[in-house]
């Protein structure tokens, strides 16, 4: 049995017993604490109103594999969910919460292997009460898919290591399907694992049958509409290639780019650094004893975070496999610390004390200069709705014949779009809507429309703010317009209501609505 910082070593019989309640605990209670607060509109997500319409239609896309459209679509149809789009999308965020669960499961789970009871509750414990989890389980996106999949394919590599039979080489490669079925970037794990099947002591022709029977047998069940679909498979496999080399919406960065060590930083706290920090020491120290199973969990979210800085297309979700590793190795470093610690307290202390500050710091709600992205300021963010609060601001205090030019994620309802109608509440004001307030049109265009007030989103407006950020050659006049267009309107424009940019984009865009005087000083 893998040896903890605890004394009390209990039957086998016994420690399953309790592995199985710690498992069943730590899924339930993931699960009904990432699905909290995630009854908001379906819309305010750009991705989620598509998405919705593909489970209700049936006409695939294909941007991403077909795992999370896949079961969404299956739950649906199990449980009776009424067929629009508010209740599919619910539906979803309880699969992509089902899917945050099951990987938390299986990183505690592999901690446990590795290191004992004390890894695992560290790391169960920081996983469970992480905000970058707790975030995009609210969301139905492939993010979660593609965790679920990474984590169980760690999960099943390490037990595949201790025996390395043809089943557990099969159970390796249901979990790389699972990888691949839940976003294209899964084929990482098919690097990850075809290495160990080569370098498993015993037979490796009848493993990597099994593991190859399993892969594509795992595949074709989930992914059989886009294997029906061939071609339009192909097309959508080509566009999303294309938005990873060269960026996605006229927007480029210069790679490899520093935007990820700042992604890392919102993602981790300073108690994560030093755990990880004990940890690589000591695995360093015992390097020579590490199995090529280890030193791949390891290596993953280091690995993982370079690759990403070659790509253009960025996005602190992308980053979401990387946290989550690097949480597990701070978990595993719990063991480390509190050994250390057990030199000036009992060792029952001092595991206990590590646990706490490890999952503390992701729990707790710091005043400023420690306020780091924690559980507490995300579970509050939910329950907040800054787009809600301005139209019913815009409503009660703005004349009927008030004209609003807006950007694209202020939500007040688009005359020009259909589905506003069943989106929202009728309002009197008149509304012009673009990508950009910008695109409107100049300020002197706005004025002869009519235009009264002006309403923007800096999750809109400030890429044109970020260092680093730089337009495609095909795009750079549209956008040096758009920043002058934004540069002048926050100078001078006259602020009636304003909400800041939160840690939840999609419910705190961080809105300003102006006034358009007659004309700027």
């Amino acid at each position: 049995m893998t040896p903890t910082v605890l004394e009390h070593q209990p039957t086998r019989t016994y420690e399953r017993a309790w592995l199985v309640v710690w498992a069943v605990m730590l899924f339930t209670v993931t699960l009904l604490l990432h699905t909290r607060h995630n009854t908001f509109p379906f819309f305010y997500h750009p991705d989620e109103a598509e998405k919705t319409e593909q489970v209700l239609t049936g006409d695939w896309n294909f941007h991403h594999p077909m795992l999370l459209l896949s079961t969404t679509k299956a739950g649906v149809k199990a449980f009776g969910v009424d067929p629009n789009p508010q209740a599919v999308v619910v539906a979803g965020r309880w699969v992509s919460a089902a899917f945050t669960a099951g990987a938390v499961l299986a990183l505690a789970l592999l901690a446990y292997l590795w290191r004992g009871w004390v890894a695992s509750l560290a790391a169960g414990g920081a996983l469970l009460l992480h905000h970058q989890l707790f975030e995009l389980a609210h969301y139905m996106k492939e993010d979660t898919a593609l965790l679920l999949g990474l984590a169980l394919g760690f999960l099943a590599a390490y037990l595949f290591w201790q025996n390395p039979s043809v089943g557990r080489a099969a159970g390796l490669g249901v979990a790389v399907a699972v990888a691949i079925s839940g976003k294209y970037l899964g084929i990482v794990a098919l690097g990850c694992a075809l290495p160990l099947l080569w370098l498993a002591p015993g037979t490796r022709g009848k493993r990597i049958l099994c593991f190859c029977a399993a892969l594509v047998t795992v595949l074709v069940v989930i992914n059989l509409p886009l294997l029906v679909q061939f071609g339009a498979f192909e097309k959508s496999f080509g566009r999303e290639v294309n938005l990873v080399v060269h960026g996605q919406r006229g927007l480029t960065r210069s790679v490899p780019h520093t935007q990820y060590w700042s992604v890392f930083r919102d993602n981790t706290t300073p108690v994560i650094w030093g755990l990880l920090l004990v940890f690589l020491v000591s695995r360093w120290r015992e390097r020579r004893a590490l199995t090529p199973v280890q030193w791949t969990v390891i290596a993953f979210p280091f690995v993982f975070a370079v690759a990403l800085s070659f790509s253009p297309k960025t996005n602190d979700r992308y980053f979401l496999p990387a946290t989550a590793l690097f949480t597990l190795l701070a978990g595993l470093g719990v063991v480390d610390a509190a050994k250390l610690l057990a030199r000036w307290m009992p060792r029952h202390w001092a595991a206990a004390s590590c646990v706490t500050l490890l999952v503390g710091a992701q729990l707790a709600a710091l005043p400023k200069p420690l306020d780091w992205r924690t559980f507490s300021r995300y579970f509050a963010a939910f329950q907040r709705d800054d787009n809600a609060e301005m139209l019913a601001w815009v409503k009660a205090e703005l004349p009927p014949d008030a004209v609003i030019a807006k950007d694209s994620r202020v939500k007040l309802p688009d005359p020009k779009d259909k589905k506003d109608a069943l989106r929202y509440p009728p309002i009197p004001h008149k509304i012009l809507a673009a990508r950009y307030a910008a695109d409107v049109g100049t300020m002197e265009e706005l004025r002869s429309l009519g235009v009264t007030h002006l309403a923007v989103s800096e999750t809109d407006y400030g890429k044109f703010f970020v260092r680093g950020l730089r337009p495609q050659p095909k795009e750079a006049a549209d956008f040096a317009r758009r920043k002058i267009f934004y540069e002048e309107l926050l100078r001078a424009g006259e602020p009636l209501f304003e909400r800041s940019r939160g840690t939840v984009i999609y419910l705190h865009p961080g809105i300003r609505l102006y006034r358009l005087p007659p004309s700027w000083e």
